[in-house]
């Protein structure tokens, strides 16, 4: 029944992750097989939008078509872009994860906007020693996280993990692009026509991230750019020990333009950097890599959702081992049925051909057993004359005679008698006692008795003959 479970309940493994464009959804999956061995598929699909202009897939403007479900499989992660996040780096005097949360949770009570049980929170460490942890802390809208939470539900979908969008892009960065020397620091600015966020790294670690709400069309982009960086740097030089930045590293979809990059250079006195993000794998591909890590990352999912993923589970588990053993304990009972109308047909059988041969089987045992009297009536080898003659032929010496001599067919001869002394009588009865015509002797009896002032032994015995069986 072990391996009847296993079968039912073991199956492939897949893992999705997902992410908006302006007009859709693009998607990476992984699917591991039972033998081991992984595949990877990549795609994407439009949404229906309710208007023509582009909406992001945070928002609650949205519906997925009806087959998403079958393009989506397994655990499902999704990711929110920097326009909807708070994210900070500090530095935190342990290394303990529960006194991590602790800390993680009285910080968010301090920078938060909103009560926090209006908030997603969560956070990621980002590297840790001896005696401190540098960790990122990140929230969220709870009303965005449920919005988007609803929004998949519609199509019949559960989100099984919520990331960051900028994170996936850092995973998919070459290292050698965000930092050459263990010193130095960089700026990153990512614009997938989605999301707009400057990152701020050291040693390809990130420390700050700020959302920009202008766009590199605007005319007065560079100023904004610079004044945004320069209040960075002053918020993170409270904290850190920056160098004025090397470069800035620039990743957008469309090349900038040459204007752009020498007057940005000519005013903030750094080298920019141009890169397309088609270089690098989709965004979706960076967010399944950090749902494979092991260790921590940011997670919007509500513990709710996770609450209410665990009870599902474990209903489905449950059902599913429930029908198992319902199966077999159904496959039991039909053997048990099976080999009980089998054994009912054999007896029904046999009873058929008994009734079939009884007749023959009475007559025959009724002419057997008058065959048998007809033996014993016509059996003179324990006769009555036999016996007696044997019982006289082993009397002993001495003075000895029978008083009585009672024969009965088939069973045996009852002696009574008298002696001149118990020796004799004693003598007697061995004799008998080796004598081949009877079984066994019973109800012997000696006493002495005086008559007529004569003093004789007063002898009984019970000689038994064979019966047919022993005889056969």
């Amino acid at each position: 029944m072990k391996d009847l479970l296993q079968k039912i309940t073991r199956r492939d493994k897949s893992i999705t992750a997902a992410c908006s464009t302006p007009d859709g959804i693009e998607w990476t999956a992984l699917k591991t097989r039972q033998d081991g061995t992984e595949s990877i598929h990549q795609g994407d699909f439009p949404l229906v939008l309710p208007a023509e202009d582009a909406v992001e897939i945070e928002a609650d403007a949205f519906t997925l078509p009806e087959n998403t479900p079958e393009i989506l499989k397994g655990d499902l992660t999704i990711a929110l872009p920097s326009s909807e996040l708070l994210m900070r780096t500090i530095t935190l005097p342990t290394a303990d994860p529960a006194e991590i949360a602790e800390m993680v949770e009285f910080q968010v009570e301090k920078m938060a906007p909103f009560p926090m049980d209006k908030l997603a929170m969560s956070h990621e460490v980002l590297r840790t020693d001896e005696n401190s942890s540098l960790v990122l802390i990140a929230t969220a809208r709870r009303e965005s996280i449920d919005a988007l939470g609803d929004s998949f539900l519609k199509a019949g979908l559960r989100i099984h993990s919520i990331d960051a969008r900028v994170l996936g892009w850092l995973q998919l960065m070459p290292q050698d692009e965000q930092a050459e020397d263990e010193t130095s620091c960089s700026i990153v600015i990512i614009q997938d026509r989605v999301d707009f966020v400057l990152v701020v790294l050291k040693n390809s670690i990130p420390l700050a991230f700020r959302p920009m709400k202008s766009q590199i069309t605007d005319e007065h982009f560079i100023d904004e750019l610079l004044q945004e960086i320069k209040y960075t740097f002053t918020v993170l030089d409270a904290e850190y020990e920056l160098p004025a930045p090397a470069e800035i590293h620039f990743w957008t979809y469309e090349e900038l333009p040459d204007q752009l990059s020498s007057e940005l250079k000519e005013k903030g006195g750094i080298a920019v950097e141009n890169h397309t993000l088609d270089e690098l794998p989709p965004l979706s591909e960076g967010i399944l890599r950090r749902t494979q890590s092991a260790g921590s990352r940011i997670e919007f999912i509500p513990r709710e959702w996770i609450e209410l993923q665990e009870r599902r589970q474990l209903q489905r588990q449950f059902i599913t081992a429930s029908a198992a053993i319902g199966a077999v304990w159904l496959l039991v009972i039909l053997i048990f049925f099976g080999i009980y109308k089998t054994r009912d047909f054999k007896l029904a059988s046999v009873k058929k051909d008994l009734e079939a041969i009884s007749p023959a089987a009475n007559k025959a045992l009724e002419n057997r057993e008058k065959l048998q009297a007809l033996k014993l009536y016509t059996n003179r080898s324990d006769s009555s004359l036999e016996c007696l003659r044997e019982v006289t032929q082993l009397l002993p010496a001495g003075d000895i005679e029978f008083v009585s001599y009672s024969y009965t067919k088939g069973k045996g001869v009852t002696l009574r008698g008298t002696a001149q002394n118990n020796d004799i009588a004693y003598n007697f009865f061995s004799k008998l006692a080796e004598s081949g015509l009877f079984a066994q002797l019973k109800d012997q009896s000696v006493t002495t008795r005086t008559t007529k002032g004569e003093r004789r032994t007063v002898f009984s015995v019970t000689l038994t003959l064979p019966s047919a069986e022993d005889k056969q």
